[in-house]
């Protein structure tokens, strides 16, 4: 999506059966601690499709807040950015873990 470029995303996808283990939210933990910690990365997004109120739950316990809605130009649905600065992830609980 040219709007958000340049960017790094962190994303997570899990088949059902995996759904609710809190695996996606400790895998995209794990990525974004190294995007900021080993990659000094500025920022991170997550782009996440309207409806989608579980990965919206990980995205707002990786401490990311959305910042613009817009429409994935390759499918045509609307989503979500959310975006984390390495500011704001140096004030986030989680990052020494």
């Amino acid at each position: 999506m040219p709007e958000v470029l340049p960017a790094v995303e962190v994303g997570w996808r899990l088949g059902r059966a995996h759904w609710g283990q809190g695996l996606a939210t400790e895998a995209a933990v794990a990525a974004v601690r190294f995007g900021f910690e080993e990659r000094g990365l500025e920022r991170i997004v997550s782009i996440i499709q309207v409806g989608n109120d579980a990965s919206e739950r990980i995205a707002a316990k990786l401490g990311m807040h959305p910042v613009r809605e817009t429409v994935n130009p390759t499918c045509g649905r609307r989503v979500r950015v959310f975006e984390l600065s390495s500011d704001q992830y140096a004030a986030m609980s989680f990052r020494s873990r």
